[in-house]
């Protein structure tokens, strides 16, 4: 089950405005303090005790919906404390969270290093369409994610897990935490610009 943690990203929706965004503070069984900036404070003064909302939360592993309600209205320091209800649904239930992506990257093969285009990625593996079409299944291989998506320069060991047509996926094998929450965070990053 996705569990609504510290630090994560959610989106409250309610008739009253749009869409207001925030970081989880804390949590408790029943509820979540969100904080929310400046930007959104015309949104949430709208909101009083009581009031029914709609909210996802952005994980790691995929965006748990869940209707919610206004537990304590908002405050002048910016805090919203709604309740933790039980998730309506999870929007995926990989692993990883995985978003539909383009961006150029590199694969090291061997001596040779092969550029490729990113048609999806998560934060386990990448689905990509290369410039040269000469990988095997179970191949390992290098995987080069440039700092323009990721805010630094990725290098990520995979292996070939499956040939579709031109479409080649790869899963990692060899990735450290902080790498793979860059990833993640591209991931969610990019599932809320395409929503």
């Amino acid at each position: 089950m996705i569990e609504a943690k510290r630090g994560q990203i959610i989106i409250i929706k309610n008739p009253k405005f749009p869409e207001l965004e925030g970081v989880i503070e804390s949590v408790e069984n029943d509820r979540l303090k969100v904080y929310y900036t400046k930007e959104y404070e015309s949104y949430a003064w709208a909101l009083s005790e009581g009031d029914e909302i709609f909210v996802r939360v952005h994980t790691q592993f995929g965006i748990k919906t869940m209707n919610s309600m206004v537990i304590s209205a908002p405050s002048s320091d910016g805090e919203l404390v709604i309740e933790n209800a039980s998730a309506l649904a999870i929007n995926q239930k990989r692993k990883y969270v995985r978003t539909v992506a383009e961006f150029r990257f590199f694969i090291q093969k061997g001596e040779k290093l092969i550029g490729a285009l990113c048609n999806d990625i998560s934060a386990g593996g990448i689905k990509f369409t290369p410039d040269e079409y000469i990988f095997d299944l179970d191949e390992e291989i290098e995987i080069k994610l440039l700092s323009d998506e990721f805010e630094k320069d990725l290098i990520i060991k995979g292996i070939i897990i499956n040939i579709k047509g031109e479409k080649v996926i790869a899963k990692y094998t060899q990735i450290n935490e902080f790498d793979r929450d860059k990833i993640s965070n591209f991931c969610l990053k990019t599932l809320r610009e395409l929503n």
